[in-house]
């Protein structure tokens, strides 16, 4: 796997007047800095636009596109002159590190998995989907479906994806989303990846677009969304076919 490209340069007639240098922008962005800053987030959006087409087509896993977005959140890092002073990057970077290392055949102490006992944390990634799925629930019963067809439609969609139950064997099933969402209600201070995703879902912006739709098309949409959102961040949760 090859990510030491570690460069910021931009490619074309323009690379050598519009040279990213290491620590020369400041935290707080004034008038004179931003078309420096433009530069470095175009670098940084560019980069990541690469590494998620990398992640979706690469056939590792998507390990190659990971390695490179962090490396492009690192790069970006250290053109800000205090976070490069304090070395801020560095956690990241050596992620990336670890990262590649593995197709070496090396296990860095970063990555490797801790024995512990007893029921293990649902991940952030599973916790997402928990509040993408309960989001479009939500969204079904505010176009007229009543919270259990609702929970036993979205339940069907996610089993027609393949996506497992967390633990043990089975389907989702509308009981599933039932306890999803009281899990989801109980984090009032809105800490977990779950309570995160589903506010993000049914932002008054998502709201007022669905509500701008017939019914119909507005249910489809909002289950479209949620099988493209299992598909594009969370295919590992699908059975194979």
């Amino acid at each position: 796997m090859d990510t030491s490209d570690s460069g910021l340069d931009e490619p074309g007639d323009e690379q050598q007047t519009k040279r990213l240098e290491l620590g020369t922008l400041p935290e707080t962005i004034g008038e004179a800095d931003l078309e420096k800053l433009n530069l470095a987030l175009g670098f940084l959006f560019s980069r990541l636009r690469e590494a998620r087409a990398q992640f979706e087509q690469k056939g590792d896993n998507g390990r190659l596109g990971a390695c490179n977005a962090l490396g492009a959140l690192w790069q970006f890092i250290t053109l800000f002159r205090a976070p490069y002073a304090q070395s801020l990057q560095v956690p990241i970077l050596r992620l990336q590190d670890a990262l590649a290392s593995l197709e070496q055949n090396r296990v860095e102490p970063i990555v490797q998995p801790v024995q512990r006992t007893g029921r293990a944390p649902s991940s952030d990634a599973y916790g997402s989907l928990k509040g993408q799925a309960v989001a479009t629930v939500e969204l079904l019963v505010r176009m007229g479906l009543n919270p259990r067809d609702a929970r036993r439609t979205v339940a069907t969609e996610l089993t027609k994806l393949g996506v497992r139950p967390e633990r043990g064997s089975g389907t989702v099933t509308a009981t599933t989303l039932r306890n999803w969402r009281d899990e989801i209600s109980s984090d009032v201070g809105r800490h977990t990846a779950g309570a995160v995703n589903y506010d993000l879902a049914i932002a008054p912006a998502e709201l007022a677009t669905f509500g701008n739709m017939p019914k119909n098309q507005a249910r489809s949409r909002a289950l479209g969304l949620l099988a493209h959102w299992i598909k594009s961040v969370l295919p590992e949760l699908q059975k194979p076919t």
